[in-house]
């Protein structure tokens, strides 16, 4: 059986990679939505639901930079859920 460190060491090139996979993720998908979510409505209304759609993905990133980056990487409850001390 295999046993991995609780916390390995920070590796620059893994955290480059995932911030990259991240980033095209998140500008294949946001384009992608707000182009479908403007093709449900009338004409006139495209641009306000196109910033209804990039509005709250700011709001949302924002939010995971203030709470989530804390939930995930801070030592918490067995490892499963992290507390907010990174606040």
């Amino acid at each position: 059986m295999i046993s991995f460190p609780a916390f390995a060491e920070i590796n620059n090139s893994d955290t480059v990679w995932i911030l990259t996979s991240t980033a095209l993720v998140l500008f294949m998908t946001l384009p992608g939505l707000a182009l479908f979510y403007a093709g449900l409505v009338n004409s006139k209304n495209v641009v306000s639901v196109l910033m209804q759609h990039f509005s709250l993905a700011c709001v949302v990133s924002i939010i995971w930079v203030i709470v989530g980056y804390s939930l995930a990487f801070s030592e918490g409850m067995h490892g499963l859920v992290g507390l907010v001390t990174c606040l």
